[in-house]
């Protein structure tokens, strides 16, 4: 147990609760822990208790997505990770004294050490675990993005035990990497601090002769004593455990199994045992066992005779309403398939008084429970997600239809069902394109929702979560690339455009991924912006600027990547740099004071300069008008903001700071503004507005040294 590693606040100067900073590695490196686990109290568990403790089994993932998209990207940007949580996941971990032992020299050694194995063999809680028996005060990991160089000597926190995980499959490690991590060793041991790398086998391979002395191939434990270990803590405990221990159907699978896939068959296990245990008809063991394996096939064959057996709509479309609202009144789910058969546009057949199938015979048909409290539920493990995957991969023409429908109802049903409603299948959609590298599930649900005010918040999670997973979210993060580069469109079937509400999703979803991947969160927003002509779209994208500007932490990051485009070669980084900033300079206080203006009159910020440089480059636009208007609203309204404001404009007209050849194009540009700001009328005594004008412009002709301004010029601007 974790028990010398102290207490670390967060990033944001807080403790993380541990129930909300839960970081999950994912299912391509579970190892053994069992960090998304529920404990369910000692007794009999009734129906709902039951589908409760289910659901929080790592494999139909725990009922709140956006809490489980906020832990991994804490982790992802260093957060110290919470000490409960570290005690969770590594709760069970079957330590092995040898591999411990072997990973603790090379850190005495070395202060760094490298775990390389395959996918899910457990490297990632080896570290925790490795870090843990170690004097370190507490667990970071390394942040970083894809890709980008590693530089350990920027790791500046004393005592501190870093992860740097490398096991995504794109990882490469460049020519030098090893010579780099042995040449760390005197800086880690300044700060007291150790560094685990872990990473794949082939990967670390290109690597492998610069540092030997680092390197610890990990042997994983047998998946059975995994599954045993798993099994062994369940509360209430699991029946007939020896059973489950020694069944062929079970034992066969794990013999070339990962630790990671012997922590899916005992959630399914403990899924089977619990929802049985509510049933009203308890299963056998042996039916039982079949269950687990089928659950483990996804269903599939079974519900593929299901369906062969029952074509008519109705009973289908009950299916899968009841699937995607489980455990809801059994009235609403026969509402439900009523209006997802006119969403399918089936036909619906002419009933009259007790004619058709009723509640009780539709639950039967569909192999389901009608409880006593007459809800609808699947007493099978993952049975419903099986059923609503069915759906996607068997009537890929009707996954738009169907998204709407989930919208609709998630609309229109009270809260306490809408809610999990959408959870739910935010949950699915999820991992189903994260198993199948298929979007079009994922892009018809995050567009449909996107329009229903009470769901958009459901679209951003299910794109985050896409992205922000360590194993497969690279697709995901270089298609909303593409997204955010193709052209507007209202028409979701359009598929080489992109829905504007799509887009607008997209740009909030990235100010959420950005603490994580602030290069790709970014580029990505630039792109958003360089490609769009529709103004909710852009203020989506200067909302998301705006709220990484607030965090300290991406400020930096966030201006270096802006000065670069305000230069480039490249004229889409300068429309999306022109844009961005433009967005940023008409953001203003409650007080109405811009928050780019500079206190110093003196010396006007460097960065906003530039802004405005690359502003003034282009041809005049609403936009840039605004942000003008905005600036000199504030000149007026704060008089001792003149004088820096003034200083801004005169300055923004000279080539760059170094270079003072004055471009016209620039003054014809801000002249125009400025009258645009306040037109020429004709006062019988000049307004506060016409003097701030004349001022600016006369300061601007004034900047000019190949143009002396006359005493008179400023009445002549009148």
């Amino acid at each position: 147990m974790p028990a010398r590693v102290a207490p670390g606040p967060s990033s944001t100067g807080s403790d993380v609760p541990a129930a909300e900073a839960v970081p999950d590695t994912g299912p391509a490196d579970a190892g053994t822990a069992a960090d998304t686990d529920a404990d369910a109290d000692a007794g009999p568990l009734d129906a709902k208790a039951a589908v409760d403790v289910v659901q929080n089994v790592r494999y139909n993932y725990g009922p709140v997505i956006g809490v489980q998209n906020v832990s991994e990207i804490q982790r992802l940007r260093g957060t110290p990770l919470p000490p409960e949580w570290i005690a969770r996941r590594l709760y069970p971990y079957l330590a092995d004294d040898e591999t411990t032992k072997a990973i603790a020299a090379r850190l005495a050694t070395h202060r760094v050490a490298v775990i390389h194995a395959g996918a899910g063999t457990g490297r990632y809680t080896t570290a925790l675990h490795t870090l843990t028996e170690e004097d370190v005060k507490r667990i970071r990991q390394v942040r970083r993005e894809p890709g980008e160089h590693v530089d350990l000597e920027g790791l500046k926190d004393e005592d501190t035990g870093w992860i740097l995980d490398l096991r995504a499959e794109e990882e490469t490690l460049r020519t030098g990497f090893g010579h780099h991590l042995l040449e760390v060793e005197d800086h880690l041991r300044v700060m007291r601090s150790l560094v685990v790398v872990v990473t794949h086998t082939d990967a670390w391979a290109s690597v492998a002769d610069e540092a030997p002395a680092l390197s610890h191939p990990l042997t994983p434990p047998k998946a059975i004593a995994v599954l045993e270990a798993h099994l062994n803590r369940r509360k209430p405990p699991i029946a007939e455990l020896d059973k489950w221990l020694t069944a062929g159907e079970i034992t066969q699978p794990l013999q070339k199994a990962t630790p990671a896939q012997a922590e899916r068959w005992a959630g399914l296990i403990t899924s089977a045992v619990y929802l049985n245990n509510a049933s009203a008809e308890p299963k056998s063991f042996q039916q039982l066992l079949e269950a687990v394996v089928q659950s483990a096939h996804n269903w599939r064959s079974i519900l593929r005779d299901w369906h062969t057996r029952n074509t008519a709509s109705a009973h289908r479309n009950y299916l899968l309403a009841a699937a995607a609202l489980d455990g809801a009144p059994a009235e609403t789910i026969y509402d439900a398939h009523t209006k997802l058969g006119d969403t399918l546009n089936d036909t619906p057949q002419p009933t009259s008084g007790q004619q058709g199938p009723g509640i009780i015979e539709l639950t039967h048909t569909i192999n389901a429970e009608l409880g006593d409290d007459d809800r609808i539920r699947f007493l099978n493990p993952g049975y419903a997600e099986a059923v609503v995957d069915y759906f996607w991969v068997d009537r890929p023409h009707h996954v738009a239809a169907f998204t709407r429908w989930t919208a609709e109802q998630a609309a229109l049903l009270p809260a306490d069902l809408g809610g999990p409603l959408a959870e739910r299948v935010t949950q699915w959609a999820t991992r189903y394109t994260l198993a199948k590298q298929s979007f079009t599930v994922l892009r018809a649900i995050a567009t449909d929702w996107a329009k229903t005010p009470n769901l958009r918040a459901h679209a951003q999670d299910l794109l985050v979560a896409a992205a922000v997973d360590p194993a497969d979210g690279k697709p995901a993060r270089d298609l909303y690339l593409v997204w955010a580069k193709a052209p507007d469109t209202e028409d979701p079937t359009e598929r080489k455009h992109t829905p504007t509400v799509l887009k607008q999703a997209l740009a909030a979803a990235l100010a959420q991924l950005a603490p994580a991947y602030p290069k790709i969160a970014l580029k990505r927003l630039s792109e958003l912006a360089a490609h769009t002509n529709d103004n909710t779209v852009a203020d989506a994208v200067g909302d998301a600027l705006t709220s990484l500007w607030e965090q300290p932490t991406l400020q930096d990051t966030a201006r270096s990547i802006l000065s670069s485009w305000f230069s480039s070669s490249q004229r889409h980084y300068i429309t999306a740099a022109r844009r961005a900033f433009l967005h940023l300079a008409e953001r203003t206080t409650l007080d109405g004071i811009p928050l780019l203006v500079s206190p110093d009159e003196d010396k006007p910020d460097a960065w906003t300069l530039a802004g405005w440089r690359c502003v003034l480059d282009d041809e005049a636009t609403t936009p840039a008008q605004n942000a003008f208007d905005t600036w000199l609203d504030a000149a007026l309204a704060h008089p001792r903001l003149q004088a820096a404001i003034t200083k801004t404009f005169t300055e923004a007209v000279f080539r760059s700071d170094t270079d003072h050849t004055y471009l016209a194009t620039r003054y014809l540009h801000l002249s125009h503004a400025a009258f645009g700001w306040q037109p020429a009328l004709a006062e019988a005594q000049p307004s506060e507005r016409t003097l701030l004008r004349n001022a600016l412009v006369l300061a601007l002709m004034e900047a000019d040294p190949a143009a002396p301004v006359p005493p008179h010029c400023a009445q002549a601007t009148q």
